[in-house]
């Protein structure tokens, strides 16, 4: 088996180099949002949670999305072994997005420390999802559950990795770098260089090559690489099957369809940048819901309607006149209700114009749910899945 590890050429007028001539209009495309940066990072933040959950789930984690919120609401404190799995999962995100830059080298150290950060205060295999040699290449060999492949043996182990470090660190042609993170994600599998965790690892890594290659993911684009997968887990296991040939035109049908997947989950997800459809399709539903399930109180839905149908989304204590609360006692006690119940915040640190608040409190609930509606979430999420 070769090491080194190369680009297949496409055919130029593929399915797949459709994908990537769009994959690169979107990477190249000017973002502007419409949404105020202080409910675009909320959206983040709550994009983060699913691909955070989506990778754990796809691995066996049984936990739903309906449990993790409710955790989150209920600012559980409780750490099992699979809420632990998954505040790895953010923690390495967070890593990502602080170490990562489109000049930095995804060489061994860095791989090491976000393998450490995984894998973290978890049970070794095989009762659970942490290593035995956390941060090291693993130590023996290791099979795939309900796989045919073999990962490389470790007597050669050192060079498939060097080799593999070597590719995605390399400058490819500009036509070939979304390719590169295709191919790398499935090579990384193909090798499985640590004893537990490479599938969580496989698709942190394709976080942090998207944000090396300049999709704005830090701070101008929402994004959840991991839906490509966990939307039909069989299919990704079958794809990621295939291409274990190394031949070229197995490896081109694994690309067409990761590129594919993530081409349609950025387009889907940019639309989330349009003030009219976050507004109408996610926020104002978002406070219907709380108010049909009697989180909120008529005048709360009231208040929270007129913040978000504002041009900035904001809201000021002066404005609670429109809602005859005109007095500045009771001014300052609705809005103090509002803030101590996590509906509202400053937009600024101390500051006293406010914005909704709904990625961390009863709101998120209805946010989940319309998004859910909207096609942003899939069942899988939710739904039992079996154990791999």
């Amino acid at each position: 088996m070769s090491v080194k590890i190369e680009i297949p050429e496409p055919k130029w007028n593929s399915g797949l180099a459709r994908s990537v001539l769009d994959l690169e209009k979107l990477r190249t495309k000017t973002l502007y949002s419409e949404v105020p940066p202080y409910i675009f990072f909320q959206l983040k933040e709550i994009f983060q949670l699913l691909e955070t959950l989506g990778s754990a789930r796809i691995e066996g984690n049984g936990t739903t999305l309906s449990e993790f919120i409710e955790k989150i609401i209920d600012n559980d404190k409780i750490v099992d072994e699979e809420r632990q799995e998954l505040e790895n999962i953010e923690k390495a995100i967070r890593f990502i997005e602080e170490h990562t830059n489109e000049t930095s080298n995804i060489d061994r150290a860095y791989i090491s420390q976000l393998h450490r950060i995984v894998t973290n205060n978890l049970t070794p295999p095989p009762q659970g999802e942490g290593s035995r040699y956390s941060g090291e290449l693993r130590k023996n060999n290791v099979s795939i559950k309900g796989a045919i492949h073999k990962p490389i043996s470790i007597q050669v182990l050192q060079e498939h990795f060097e080799s593999f470090i070597t590719f995605v660190n390399q400058q490819h042609l500009e036509q070939n770098q979304l390719l590169m993170v295709a191919i790398a994600h499935h090579r990384f599998m193909h090798i499985h260089p640590f004893d537990n965790g490479n599938g969580r690892m496989g698709r942190l890594l394709n976080y942090a090559f998207l944000i090396k290659l300049g999709f704005n993911v830090k701070s101008e684009r929402i994004i959840n690489p991991s839906s490509v997968f966990y939307t039909d887990r069989d299919k990704y296991y079958e794809m990621l099957g295939k291409a274990d040939s190394l031949v070229d035109e197995d490896l081109l049908l694994w690309s067409e369809y990761f590129l594919d997947g993530l081409k349609n989950e950025i387009e889907k997800i940019d639309s989330l940048m349009q003030l009219e459809f976050t507004r109408d399709k996610i926020l104002l539903p978002t406070i219907k819901i709380a108010l049909d399930r009697e989180n909120i109180t008529k005048q709360e839905f009231d208040i929270l309607s007129y913040l978000v149908k504002s041009e900035d989304m904001t809201i000021k204590s002066s404005d609670l006149n429109k809602f005859g609360i005109n007095s500045s006692q009771q001014k300052s006690y609705v809005m103090t209700k509002l803030r101590n119940n996590k509906m509202v915040q400053p937009i600024t640190e101390g500051g006293r114009i406010y914005t909704i608040r709904f990625a961390n409190n009863y709101l998120l609930r209805g946010v989940i749910h319309t998004l859910k509606e909207s096609g942003f979430i899939a069942d899988f999420l939710n739904n039992n899945i079996a154990p791999v």
